[in-house]
């Protein structure tokens, strides 16, 4: 089995984080924050991805 890439997600207008994977990441970057819809550029995305 092996690790999953995951990204940690700071939106800049409402502060939520969250852990997510590369579909999601890719997703956030193309229709903005889940939570408040704000646009997500790849500085709001943690830049090394954590595997888990």
């Amino acid at each position: 089995m092996t690790g999953r890439s995951t990204h940690t997600f700071v939106c800049p207008e409402c502060r939520r984080s969250i852990e997510v994977d590369d579909a999601m990441r890719a997703t956030l970057l193309e229709t903005g924050c889940v939570v408040c819809g704000a646009p997500v550029t790849e500085e709001d995305i943690g830049g090394a991805p954590a595997i888990s």
